[in-house]
């Protein structure tokens, strides 16, 4: 099979083996299509966005009749194509409501839907109401007792001149889902109707004059709302394959983006980790502000009221540090005015309060089970990272004091810490990855949470030093496609394939694709040179994640330590956001 990747006047294409699962990812206001050249996935389909953080699935597929197999996928950008012998088809996201089909000719076409909230799986007590009425077919949706999920209409509009009514249910089998221990692997699915067109319009909400108002405008308008998303994306031109992977993770975080009046927040990864997510946004920043400053700021705002409304958000042991990370970040780089540092400054002052009265033990700042973010482990107590992202609490607070003796007391704080962190995990050539305050013991498990450490709070010790930690360590985790193991290969629980929602591998083994371009990123920075090979492997490793593995033009969360594989969530946040990072400190 080829992959075609088309930006601006710019073309990459590569021959894959269709056995990698390889599939397509468009999203855009919220809403989003996963497809590939077969439906493998309860999870792949059309899905739009309900009120908060709830996904809502309108179709699983479309296919047409006796089309030929899928001999290419090709990113647009803008669209998605599937490409058959002698026919393509074409997908759009017209808006948070509506999802465009084309084909470049009339054909039979079957749509399926399984309307159903993304994590829930109903196999009783849901019924669909199909009919045809000027023009349009109309579909109901009702599911018994769904006190939370009202009845979901969809209208669809094209051109075809009839159709063909069959309200036949017919059974999925999702072989990525069974691969994945996921259950349920198998669904059934509902056909309304069977068509000849060549382009149709489907339009979901909660009220049938609604969706039937919306598609007559979305067909009305087809050719100008194509026009207007391909103009916007022939803005960009990138010369070469890394510029076709930045751009990529660019379109990629955009898909994620949700703006609703006054809220504007990240998903964390689609398509089953489409919530809000303290930590995972905060980490996302950064690479954000390197495209969408304006994105940036509105997503740190938006936690800084969250934490202000909420009197504090603790629900993980490093969301909160990481976004102080980031308001550290943009205001050295001067995106505060007096008034904001302020604003920051207040809510600064009182989460350390709040996490020196409940989360400090001797200077060491401690956590419970199962709150960083390898969430599958019991690292409570004191971890590396953690006292890294209070370290950097106290030295911005220090530098947001308004006299000298706040600015004293918050440099006394980083002090104490910096020494007792020094003194108690470091000893000369390792790190350790946590401190078990329960048991007075180090956990002395080779992790890459070292690497964290090194991009948070670069100064707990010199470049020497950085150097010998990250030499040894490199020892233990480096894998050679790539990338870095969660854990010491030689350690017992190390686990080198994947296991899908086992969670046997995920934080040992398992390696992923954000922590690893934040690895590249500070040896780079430690010293570009004497890591040149690793930098130039990790890089190679996400770039081709992106542009050649799992949905094309999205950074993947993972891949299985033993091999080079796009595993977990196909399109993850920070990952993307991290690439974008990297390709910046390589100047790329």
């Amino acid at each position: 099979m080829e992959l075609i990747h088309n930006l601006g006047r710019k073309t990459i294409k590569k021959t894959v083996d269709p056995a990698n699962g390889v599939s397509l990812m468009l999203g855009g206001a919220g809403s989003y299509l996963w497809t590939g050249p077969i439906a493998v996935s309860r999870y792949q389909g059309w899905f739009f966005g309900l009120e908060g953080s709830r996904m809502l699935k309108i179709i699983d597929d479309i296919q047409v009749e006796n089309g030929g197999d899928i001999v290419a996928l090709e990113n647009n950008f803008w669209n998605i194509k599937k490409i058959r012998p002698d026919m393509f088809e074409t997908f759009y996201i017209f808006g948070s409501d509506c999802l465009a089909y084309e084909s470049s000719k009339f054909a039979s076409v079957r749509f399926f839907l399984d309307i159903k909230e993304s994590y829930k799986n109903p196999e009783i007590g849901h019924s669909y109401q199909v009919r045809c009425e000027d023009n349009l077919i109309l579909i109901k949706y009702h599911l018994e007792g769904a006190v939370q999920l009202p009845d979901v209409f969809l209208a669809v509009a094209g051109d075809f001149d009839g159709a063909k009514i069959k309200q036949e249910w017919i059974r999925r089998d999702y072989e990525f889902d069974r691969r994945r221990g996921s259950a349920p692997w198998q669904r059934w699915v509902f056909v309304p109707a069977e068509l000849n067109a060549s382009k149709l319009v489907f339009a979901a909400g909660g009220s049938e004059d609604d969706v039937a108002k919306a598609a007559r405008s979305y067909w009305r308008d087809f050719e100008k709302i194509k026009w207007g998303l391909c103009q916007e994306q022939a803005k960009q031109s990138p010369a070469e394959e890394n510029g076709t992977a930045k751009c990529s993770a660019q379109n990629a975080l955009r898909f994620l983006v949700v703006k609703k009046e006054a809220f504007t927040g990240l998903r964390a990864g689609l398509p089953w980790f489409f919530q809000f997510w303290q930590r995972d946004e905060a980490v996302s920043l950064a690479g954000l502000d390197r495209f969408d400053p304006k994105l940036a700021r509105d997503i740190f705002w938006e936690q800084i009221k969250e934490l202000t409304d909420n009197n504090f958000h603790f629900d993980t042991a490093d969301g909160i540090g990481w976004l102080f990370l980031r308001a550290a970040g943009l205001y050295a780089n001067g995106k505060f005015n007096f008034k904001e540092i302020a604003a920051i400054n207040d809510s600064l002052q009182n989460s350390i309060d709040w996490l020196l009265k409940n989360s400090t033990q001797n200077n060491l700042a401690v956590i419970n089970a199962e709150k960083t973010w390898m969430d599958s482990l019991d690292r409570s107590g004191a971890g590396i990272e953690i006292q890294a992202l209070r370290l950097n609490m106290y030295a911005l607070a220090a530098d947001f004091a308004a006299d000298k003796k706040q600015k004293a007391h918050y440099l006394e704080l980083e002090k104490n810490l910096k020494n007792d962190t020094r003194m108690l995990f470091f000893d000369g050539k390792n790190l350790a990855d946590r401190f078990d305050v329960g048991n007075n013991k180090l956990d002395l498990a080779a992790r890459p949470n070292i690497f964290l450490a090194a991009y948070i709070y670069p100064d707990l010790l010199s470049k020497n030093e950085w150097t010998a930690v990250f030499e040894n360590a490199l020892g233990k985790l480096w894998l050679d496609w790539g990338g870095l193991s969660t854990i010491d290969k030689s350690d017992p629980r190390y686990c080198g394939c994947d296991r899908g929602e086992n969670p046997a591998a995920y934080h040992n083994g398992d390696s992923w694709f954000w922590v690893n371009n934040i690895a590249a990123i500070v040896l780079s920075r430690v010293d570009k040179n004497r890591f040149k090979d690793y930098i130039e492997k990790i890089f190679e490793a996400s770039k081709n994640d992106i542009l050649w593995n799992g949905a094309i033009g999205c950074a993947s969360e993972i891949s299985s330590a033993q091999s080079y594989e796009s595993s977990g969530c196909p399109n993850q946040a920070w990952s993307n956001a991290t690439f974008l990072e990297l390709c910046a400190e390589l100047k790329i």
